[in-house]
């Protein structure tokens, strides 16, 4: 699956269109397609979409078959920070190592099937 059909499938699954999107990064349609078609997509903006869609980045880059859980998907990864940081609360912190559980669990996933 090419990086626009993956794109595509997780608008759908958010209820987004190709469309709206196109209009959130300031590009035309045809611009899109285009750079995603090419793998030009600048970096920022696939972050950009990433953010919008609260997925990890990563999910663009998943090896064919392995299925990504919409249900239980952790968020934006670059919510995580691995610095010093005295100002997050047990609350914050809490959420960070849930979503880091998440992505272990889903390398796990991918180890075993690539394992088998």
């Amino acid at each position: 699956m090419d990086l626009k059909s993956k794109v595509i499938e997780i608008l759908g699954k958010e209820n987004y269109t190709f469309t709206q999107l196109a209009e959130y990064l300031h590009m035309t349609e045809d611009g899109l397609t285009l750079e995603l078609t090419n793998k030009t997509l600048e970096l920022r903006n696939l972050e950009a979409i990433s953010k919008a869609l609260r997925v990890p980045l990563y999910s663009f880059f998943r090896a064919e078959g392995m299925k990504f859980n919409f249900n239980e998907k952790p968020y934006y990864i670059n919510k995580l920070w691995t610095g010093e940081d005295d100002t997050k609360s047990i609350k914050e912190l809490n959420f960070e190592i849930k979503l880091l559980k998440q992505i272990i669990t889903l390398k796990e996933e991918q180890l075993r099937k690539l394992e088998s």
